[in-house]
């Protein structure tokens, strides 16, 4: 938090730095380029004044401003003829118009500020009037190059002055910012310690009326927290108990009804106990999802410690291939495991992972078709076991991929599934502080890894 105010306090000091700066930098160049104006402005009506004069040496004239300033001077007259030159010529097309403007009289345009990258010559005209008659012109090519260097200088004191203000800025909001929330880093710590599994109150944190009424207020909503987990277990002990007991005594008497059953109503009772498998099917895939949701909560409000538990994963696969082997069979599939490493182990309990496969497995031997390959595989990475199960199927559409581990979502071919194997998957691992991703394989079919804490760890 402390880095973000000190950010936001940077950028809005930054804001009004060069809301002055711009402002002033720009007035500078406004400033210098008017003096400079001015003075050839000056400089180019005594030359007009002189060329008006009759028998002036206007050699002269003009060979001294060129050596005095280094710029370039025309005088013509009326008709345009050259009467004195040095540096200029109205070879020049640009001389050339402008004398052209001069003779007819036309408005001396106005000067743009100079600007510190600008070094080009600027052209400045003044007509030669003899009692009111314009009898010819003078012509100067202003040399901006000094005017600019003395812009860019100014602008380079202007920036430093702002680099040091936004340095003072970022020192002052610092220091703010650490008074402001010495007592909030106080009580992010006691938080961060009861995430880690301290199911009490934070610890006493000493600082104004306004954070000793949020620490009070996070202590209610603690203590609220463990209350609703309690009340949801017992939820879900009371749904098991009282939902499987009338479904189990209406499974007891479709089956007494079978030997009473006419061949007219053989289909009726057969989608009757069809429907029955499913919502006991259903049932207790709910109660495991609950139950998952459970552990994965307690996990994310820091109310559950790391499983004591480890187990390792060769065997408890070799155990579950074993278990689904027939399944494979009778859809000529086969099932294979690759692993690379033995005696690699997670840090769950031997019910969790086998859960974990079963579900994996069993999307994997549903779905993939027949004369297909399911492989199980275990490989270690960062401070983690990816538990892998692919097959070389059909796969899943992008848009589908999205959406596997959504709940109640299954195929738009899939009549039997409950849409709830891959999401309890998922709350499970979330509640071992592991990941689910679901992509295409390598085969081309799809591809369900568990990202698992490795045994020993305290994810």
């Amino acid at each position: 938090m402390g880095v973000r105010v000190r950010v936001i306090l940077v950028v809005l000091s930054l804001l009004a730095i060069a809301a002055l700066a711009v402002p002033l930098a720009l007035s500078l160049a406004d400033r210098r380029s008017a003096a400079l104006a001015a003075e050839r402005g000056r400089q180019l009506a005594a030359l007009a004044d002189a060329a008006a004069m009759p028998n002036v040496p206007l050699d002269r004239l003009v060979d001294r401003y060129h050596d005095l300033y280094g710029e370039g001077v025309l005088v013509v007259d009326a008709n345009g003829q050259p009467l004195a030159a040095r540096g200029l010529t109205t070879a020049d097309p640009e001389a050339a118009t402008a004398v052209d403007h001069a003779l007819v009289d036309a408005p001396a345009s106005h000067w743009a500020p100079i600007m510190p990258w600008n070094r080009q010559h600027r052209l400045d005209t003044a007509g030669i009037r003899r009692d009111g008659e314009l009898v010819g012109a003078v012509l100067i090519a202003v040399d901006t190059s000094t005017a600019a260097r003395d812009i860019g200088i100014g602008w380079l004191w202007v920036t430093a002055g702002c680099l040091a203000l936004l340095v003072l800025a970022a020192l002052v909001g610092r220091g703010l910012t650490r008074w402001v929330l010495r007592p909030l880093n106080g009580l992010e710590r006691a938080v961060a310690e009861m995430t880690e599994g301290v199911s009490g109150p934070p610890a006493d944190v000493a600082g104004p009326p306004e954070l000793r009424h949020f620490t009070s207020a996070f202590n209610t909503m603690a203590q609220v927290v463990r209350a609703s987990l309690d009340r949801q277990r017992r939820l879900i002990a009371d749904a098991s108990h009282q939902l499987r007991n009338p479904l189990a005594a209406v499974r007891l008497r479709a089956d007494n009804l079978e030997d009473y059953v006419s061949e007219e109503g053989r289909p009726t009772y057969g989608s009757m106990s069809a429907e029955l498998d499913r919502l006991e099917n259903l049932l207790q895939q709910l109660v495991r999802l609950a139950r998952a949701e459970e552990v994965s909560g307690s996990r994310r409000v820091g109310l559950s410690t790391t499983a004591e538990e480890s187990t390792e994963l060769a065997d408890v696969i070799d155990e579950r291939l074993a278990f689904w082997q027939p399944v494979a069979d009778r859809q000529d599939q086969r099932l294979t495991h690759c692993d690379p490493r033995p005696g690699l182990a997670v840090q769950l309990a031997r019910h969790d992972v086998e859960q974990l496969l079963d579900v994996a497995i069993d999307n994997a031997l549903r779905y993939a078709g027949p004369a297909t390959t399911v492989t199980v595989s275990a490989t270690p990475a960062d401070q983690a076991v990816d538990l892998t199960v692919s097959d070389d199927g059909v796969g899943l559409s992008e848009d589908d991929l999205a959406r596997a581990t959504t709940r109640f979502w299954r195929g738009s071919d899939d009549r039997s599934g409950t849409g709830l194997g891959l999401a309890i998957a998922a709350e499970i691992a979330a509640g071992h502080g592991g990941t689910l991703t679901v992509d295409k394989a390598g085969e081309g079919g799809l591809r369900v890894c568990f990202g698992l804490p490795v045994a020993g760890s305290r994810a």
